[in-house]
């Protein structure tokens, strides 16, 4: 798979990872196409691949309470490439003639992809992307089923504050990711200034690299109150084992990205204490959320993540859409099926799902409840403010 282009690579309700759901299926299960845009490869991978057993678990579930509607999901790997995001959305719409899409996962993927989409009048929904106003600037089509980093951070902050008497930090901001740039350089700072918490300096990195000890050098040298560390979950995890290793013990906020299950492999023990906010917990104990999580973790040999979640809601949403607004599925119908999806998906109001109930604002944006999260012992625990 890695050896082959993202444009090359397609799963359609799925060869390979899903031939259980299809195996010997007629014709009419694959009715309802739906577009799905993941980093199944290249940077980000992990990410796609736990979307994709979420995706696997949303599919057999729609199968077992199907009420005719059968869905054909139309799978590409984009690389987490802004290229290969621009080419397979145009492919999706122009080509499959999918109904919606759902992805990209990236905020500088889907800056490029959303365009694209609401020019052809396709509703397109991320299940992941946290740069504030990409779905606002994409109205009417475009939608975030994720909270953006400016609907967390702040309240992620008064509930670090409150445990760490912090008066100064550094901020070590990933600038090649589009994401994670906007939460070190602006949301972050923002946030802190707010709080009358000095920033003493912004650090910068970039997705790749593998060498940080010269950024934590730097920060050691500032002796700052505290770490905010605005990074994905790869690199994110080896900034904190190289703080760790230079002997500090300050206490560690990180961005969205981190709040991964795959930064506490990568982090390892050093990450423990690190405080992350994320719209998703695992251990919840809501009866459906917990038989959920304990099902995705046998499947994935790893405790669900938030993208995990979101995009099982997605793929709900999407499905909930397509029974209630009339979509009628003929080819000539295909315009205004899709519109038919995006006023549903506009109309939105507390829709149950795993990450919690899904509303959708004016902007596209989706009003979720944020959990505070704290590493200890290779799990992620809830805070409570």
């Amino acid at each position: 798979m890695r050896n082959m282009s993202a444009a090359s690579f397609v799963r359609t309700c799925g060869l390979t990872a899903f031939a259980a759901i299809t195996l010997g299926a007629a014709p009419a299960l694959a009715d309802y196409k739906i577009g799905i845009m993941m980093p199944l490869s290249g940077k980000g991978a992990s990410y796609g691949q736990h979307q994709e057993v979420a995706m696997q678990m949303a599919l057999e579930e729609l199968k077992k309470n199907a009420k005719g509607e059968k869905i054909e999901t139309v799978v590409y790997d984009t690389r987490g490439e802004n290229a290969e995001a621009i080419s397979l959305t145009r492919k999706l719409i122009s080509n499959d003639k999918v109904l919606a899409i759902i992805g990209p996962f990236f905020s500088a993927e889907c800056e490029v992809a959303f365009p694209i989409a609401v020019q052809n009048k396709t509703p397109i929904v991320t299940a992941s992307s946290a740069k504030p106003g990409i779905a606002a600037k994409n109205r009417p089509y475009a939608f975030r089923n994720a909270l953006s980093s400016d609907q967390m951070n702040g309240y992620l902050l008064d509930v670090w504050l409150k445990r760490n008497p912090v008066k100064s930090v550094v901020i070590l901001t990933d600038v090649k990711d589009a994401f994670t740039k906007v939460d070190g350089t602006v949301v972050f700072p923002t946030e802190l200034k707010q709080k009358n918490v000095q920033v003493l300096d912004n650090i910068s990195y970039q997705t790749g690299d593998i060498d940080y000890s010269a950024q934590v050098t730097k920060a050691k040298g500032l002796n700052p109150d505290g770490i905010v560390v605005a990074g994905l979950y790869n690199e994110g995890g080896n900034v904190v084992r190289e703080i760790r290793k230079q002997g500090m013990k300050q206490p560690i906020v990180g961005a969205l990205g981190m709040s991964e299950p795959k930064f506490l492999d990568i982090a390892g023990p050093a990450g423990d204490g690190t405080t992350v906010v994320n719209p998703f917990w695992p251990d919840d104990p809501d009866p459906k959320v917990h038989a959920w999580a304990v099902e995705y973790e046998k499947r994935a040999k790893v405790a669900p993540g938030n993208t995990a979640a979101l995009m099982y809601d997605s793929i709900m949403l999407i499905k909930g859409c397509i029974e209630k607004s009339g979509v009628t599925n003929k080819p000539d119908d295909l315009a205004a099926d899709r519109d038919r999806i995006k006023d549903c998906l506009a109309q939105a109001k507390g829709v149950p799902g795993i990450a919690g109930p899904v509303t959708f604002n004016a902007d596209g944006d989706a009003q979720l409840l944020p959990t505070v999260l704290v590493a200890k012992g290779g799990k992620w625990q809830a805070l409570k403010n």
